[in-house]
Order: C-alpha cells, then sequence, then structure tokens
C-alpha cells in the first residue's frame, strides 16, 4: 500500500511535529530560506528568531531543552502564537520536533493555540534499524561515554518496568502509534498524517510539505549549507572515548558537554564527513529485536490508516531490509572503523585554539 500526500483546505494550520531525527531541520531549514517564495504562492512559514521555536516549546514544558537549563518563561510561546495568528497567508506550517515529545494535554494546548479546528498535524516515522544509531549518537555528543552495544541493551529492553530516562526517550515519541494516538484524540484522525519515511528518496520530505500546502514542485529545496550533518562512525568513537576519560577524571557530563560541544563537535560539523561508515552495525542480539519491533511498526501503521489516519508512503518501508549491517559474532566484525590522523589532530586543535589564548603582542618590538 503506497499513498500520495493530499492537499490540505485553505485555512490549515499544518503542524509539523517531528519527531526528532526524522529529518525535521532538514525540512525546517528548507522552508525557511524560501519563505519568500513560499508567500508568492500564499503560504507561510511561521517561526521565531530561528528555524525552529524550541524555546516556544520549552516555555510550555515539553521536553527537548538542554539539560541543567531553566525552562523558558512563557512569553516566548505566545510570542510565537501572536506570530501564528498575525498571518494572513492562506496556509501555514509551523515545524518543531520538540512537539513529538507532547503530552496529550500539552499537545491539546499546542492546538488550540495554534489555530483549533484549522489544525492538521503531520508526523515523520523512520526505519527503527536507521533512527537508533543516530540517537545513540546524539546521545553521545551530549556526554553519554556507553558503546552502542550497552546503550541498546537499555532502550530495546522494552519489557522492563523499572523507569530509564534513554528508553523513555526513544519510545515516547518513536513509538508511532502511541505518538498519533495522543495527536489523533486531540485532532481527530482526518487531521493527522504520516509520512512514512523512504531512506532511498531524498526528496520526499520537501515534495510532501509542497503537495500539502499547494506548493509548486521544486520550490522547498534543502540547503546543504545549513545542514545537521551526522558524525561519522569513526567521529563518534572519538568523542565517546575523550568522554570516558574524562568522566574518568571526574567531570560530570554537562561539564563533559561544555568542553567538547563548542570545539570538537563545532569544527566537526563544519566539516565534510570523513571516509568510512556513517553508523555502528547493529549487534547480532539486537538485530532479531530490531526486526521484531520493525515488524511491529508496520503492524501498527495499517491500524492507525484503519482508523482513519493518512499515510504518505508504504507502511512496509519500515520493516529493516534483510541486507541492513548486523554485525557478527566474528572479533573482526565488530572492529571500531579507523580513525584519519587528520580528524584526531583537528579534534586536537580545536580545543587547543579554545583553551589556550593567543599570546599578547608588544605594541613595540624588542630593542636590539
Amino acid at each position: 500500500m503506497t499513498a500520495g500526500a493530499r492537499l490540505l483546505p485553505e485555512g490549515t494550520r499544518l503542524v509539523h511535529i517531528g519527531p526528532h531525527k526524522t529529518g525535521s531541520t532538514a525540512i525546517q531549514v528548507a522552508l525557511d530560506s524560501a519563505a519568500e517564495r513560499l508567500a508568492a504562492h500564499d503560504v507561510a512559514y511561521v517561526t521565531v528568531g530561528s528555524y525552529r521555536p524550541r524555546k516556544a516549546g520549552w516555555a510550555l514544558g515539553i521536553r527537548g531543552r538542554p539539560a541543567g537549563t531553566e525552562r523558558p518563561p512563557m512569553k516566548h510561546w505566545k510570542r510565537f502564537v501572536t506570530a501564528v495568528e498575525a498571518s494572513t497567508a492562506g496556509r501555514v506550517c509551523v515545524s518543531n520536533e520538540d512537539f513529538g515529545r507532547a503530552t496529550q494535554r500539552q499537545a491539546a494546548r499546542v492546538v488550540a493555540d495554534l489555530g483549533g479546528d484549522r489544525v492538521h498535524v503531520v508526523a515523520v516515522a523512520r526505519r527503527l534499524d536507521r533512527y537508533l544509531p543516530s540517537q545513540w549518537q546524539e546521545r553521545v555528543k551530549a556526554g553519554d561515554e556507553r558503546g552502542y552495544d550497552e546503550w541498546l541493551r537499555v532502550v530495546l529492553d522494552t519489557d522492563d518496568p523499572a523507569p530509564d530516562w534513554d528508553r523513555h526517550n526513544v519510545w515516547f515519541s518513536h513509538d508511532v502509534r502511541a505518538l498519533a494516538e495522543r495527536w489523533v484524540d486531540v485532532v481527530g484522525p482526518e487531521r493527522f498524517t504520516v509520512i512514512v519515511l523512504d531512506e532511498s528518496d531524498r526528496d520526499q520530505l520537501p515534495r510532501t510539505f509542497e503537495q500539502m500546502l499547494g506548493l509548486p514542485p521544486g520550490l522547498v529545496v534543502p540547503d546543504t549549507s545549513r545542514s545537521n550533518r551526522g558524525l561519522s562512525w569513526a567521529e563518534t568513537e572519538l568523542v565517546r572515548a575523550t568522554s570516558a576519560i574524562l568522566a574518568d577524571a571526574g567531570w560530570e557530563r554537562p561539564r563533559r558537554r561544555r568542553a567538547i560541544g563548542p570545539t570538537v563537535l563545532r569544527d566537526m560539523a563544519g566539516r565534510a564527513a570523513p571516509a568510512g561508515p556513517k553508523s555502528p552495525p547493529a549487534p547480532e542480539w539486537a538485530a532479531a529485536r530490531i526486526r521484531a519491533l520493525s515488524d511491529q511498526r508496520v503492524a501498527d501503521l495499517h491500524a492507525l490508516a484503519a482508523r482513519g489516519v493518512h499515510l504518505v508512503g508504504d507502511p512496509e518501508l519500515m520493516c529493516m531490509p534483510a541486507d541492513a549491517p548486523v554485525a557478527g559474532t566474528n572479533a573482526g566484525d565488530t572492529a571500531l572503523p579507523p580513525l584519519e590522523v587528520e580528524v584526531a589532530a583537528r579534534a586536537l586543535a580545536s580545543v587547543l585554539v579554545a583553551a589556550v589564548p593567543e599570546p599578547a603582542r608588544p605594541d613595540e618590538p624588542d630593542a636590539e
């Protein structure tokens, strides 16, 4: 079963809720960059201060703000709502992947404030075998020193009743059926769309948003200069090993994040990805679990469609392919990828530049 996008009625407020790691930044930047072209077709992409209204969502108490930071005041949410209300465009789009973390009560507030029965919600479902390594990488960037295998043993143990932050963080917004039902209970199934992400089609998301918003093909184009590239597997392991050494030295995670983020991670993000695999393969023990969970997602998407939710794409795309990388039992199959000397050298240099100030220059040369 494969379905295309539907043109939304005039007056619609399209609310894109992510969730995270499903191409949200790319579509947000593309819509923000095309603001003037959208206006020519009576469409507005509304945000405040950036390409996504993060502080507005955090002000409502929606999760996603960095650990240790204060909840922003409600003025951020009110300013965002005012900007949406002020738009006179025939169709308005807003996007914030943190909305995918909203509770049903928070979702009801988002819908009520952004247009009530004019709101149509869109979410994206991504293959688990592609999402999970990407999410692990984000945790490493945030200071987690666990390897992929160790992290997976926590998040894939969905039968464990003990509360765990990482497990909740993964499944609260990436249990596609539970996510959809929280919002469907607010807007109804006819005003909820799930885009089943096709990993082989880089144009799928911009094309779908164009169709939903009544825009001509090719108007929404991803801006590679503002893209949020992920790290390679080797880069991730470099960051993880550094974090582990600092942890052994007594550095708490917030301190590690503050030290590595503005230096190593910023430098890596500004450069082309090095050669080598982008993500680690699924450990052999985890592959069977991921396949089973993926098959359940296919069934869940069919169940949502039967309830009246509109699907864009084929639910079978959620299956883990037979040829997906899986680490075998041989030691060589799980060996870490080699790290280029230049990558390590640039990471070290970025730290030294930040840590060692340039020596002061005398006003005049030394006398001879």
